[in-house]
């Protein structure tokens, strides 16, 4: 080999090596062909240990799962008919240090955060709000419509913001939506028997990319009755998503708010909670959300 093409080859080793310190995180558990497409790379079917880097986008089919696991401990589970890219990741395992964002497009989403979220606030871009996590495991769904509904399972505080205002629950269970173009909800915390069904709501999300289908009719009914009755539209195009949204905006209207999930924005919501509105086809109905002292 000439001394001109060893130095060529040693140049683009040495360029090499920068895209291998990139190395952001790894796909611990997958199924399907969930993709990835790192920088400048081709799109290629992300295995499990295949590694992820940052500014990778990943997006998943009908039939396809992902599980990423960075290098701070901060895993993120990946639906159905998903997208989302990593945005940015820096960390210092010496001081435990970092920063960490996505960017998700489509689909539902489980995040548990890791050393970064416990110093700095983890943050995901969506079609209609921002999210910020502090060391907490959250779920978030991005509905057909760009809609957003976001979950705090556990940890310090999930905030959800967008030019319309700022939601932050720091209550476990509490739960945060936001239509397209409009402002977050208030945060409400959900009744636990509730909240085990939208996770399963969730579940299936991640696992079909679609929750209506034919057995979802008995399992909406199962979860309106755990929601204490209240009443419920059922939208003439069939139950789904949708219909769990509209239950939502319905706790937001009868002002059922948390004294420990907070709001901040322009508007101040009532401070007692009206009546249900009367339900004479379904016999009754309930308190609202039915929190009792969870309210």
């Amino acid at each position: 080999m000439s001394l001109l093409a060893r130095i060529a080859f040693l140049i683009a080793a040495s360029l090499a090596l920068p895209a291998a310190a990139q190395t952001v995180g790894v796909a611990s558990a997958t199924s399907g062909e969930p993709r990835g497409t790192p920088p400048a790379q081709n799109e290629r079917v992300l295995r499990v240990g295949i590694d992820v880097f940052a500014n990778e986008r990943v997006r998943t089919g009908a039939g396809d799962r992902a599980h990423l696991v960075f290098r701070d401990g901060s895993a993120l589970s990946v639906g159905a008919n998903a997208e989302i890219t990593i945005d940015r990741f820096v960390y210092d395992p010496n001081t435990q240090n970092g920063d960490l964002a996505f960017t998700a497009a489509r689909g539902a989403f489980r995040f548990v955060g890791g050393a970064i979220s416990k110093k700095n606030e983890v943050k995901v871009t969506t079609p209609s709000a921002n999210i910020g996590v502090r060391g907490g495991i959250v779920t978030f769904e991005i509905g057909g419509d760009g809609s957003l509904t976001a979950t705090f399972l556990f940890g310090d505080s999930m905030t959800v913001s967008n030019p319309g205002g700022i939601s932050k629950a720091i209550r476990s269970g509490s739960q945060i939506f936001v239509p397209y173009n409009g402002a977050p909800f208030a945060p409400i915390v959900l009744p636990p028997s509730s909240l085990q069904a939208y996770l399963a709501l969730l579940e299936k999300a991640q696992g079909t990319g679609n929750i209506v289908g034919p057995g979802d009719q008995a399992q909406l009914d199962a979860l309106v009755a755990a929601l204490n009755n209240a009443v419920l539209p059922q939208p003439g195009t069939g139950p789904g998503l949708q219909t769990w949204l509209t239950y939502l905006q319905l706790l937001q209207t009868q002002a059922i708010v948390t004294t420990n999930a907070n709001r901040v924005s322009g508007g101040t919501p009532p401070a007692a909670a009206p009546p249900p509105p009367s339900n004479n086809n379904q016999g009754g109905g309930g308190s609202g959300g039915g929190c009792g002292s969870e309210c």
